[in-house]
């Protein structure tokens, strides 16, 4: 088995690099349709890390390749949104702590901890599946066209 050190590491830098641009049309457009940039850093950086490894490799990845891809993918995405929600507040909390104070406090009721799981699940599962899915039998036939 290869080392996959170096996908993971294009995964980060071009999720994290569009994160950021969706990030900025999220704060322009609505609501209802910027929440659905959430997810697409996280699959255009999937996609090409696929490519890239195809194209490197001349094969799809195997069975342990792809839950490790899966769990490694996932884990990046949604470590670095929770590292910029805690900086975040930590910047903002600098200036008026009772920033701070008011997310401990909703951190203290089960109804907004469970809506933020719930939240979280509905969009982390199905990440977490169209990339065990896409690196197994999509990637499969992507070989397959590409080098058969």
């Amino acid at each position: 088995m290869i080392s996959l050190r170096l996908y993971y590491l294009w995964f980060f830098i071009i999720c994290l690099l569009l994160s950021l641009v969706a990030g900025v049309f999220a704060a322009i457009l609505p609501n209802s349709i910027a929440g659905v940039l959430t997810a697409i850093p996280y699959l255009i950086a999937m996609i090409y890390v696929l490519f890239k490894f195809l194209k490197q490799q001349r094969r799809a990845p195997s069975p342990q390749e792809k839950i490790r891809f899966s769990l490694g993918f996932s884990l990046i995405f949604w470590g670095y949104n929770a590292l910029g929600l805690l900086s975040g507040l930590f910047i903002f909390a600098r200036k008026d702590p009772e920033i701070w104070q008011n997310f401990l406090l909703y951190l203290k009721q089960p109804q907004f901890l469970f809506v933020v799981i719930a939240m979280w699940l509905m969009v982390a599962i199905p990440l977490y599946l169209i990339t065990f899915w896409f690196y197994g039998a999509q990637a499969q036939r992507m070989a397959n066209k590409m080098f058969n």
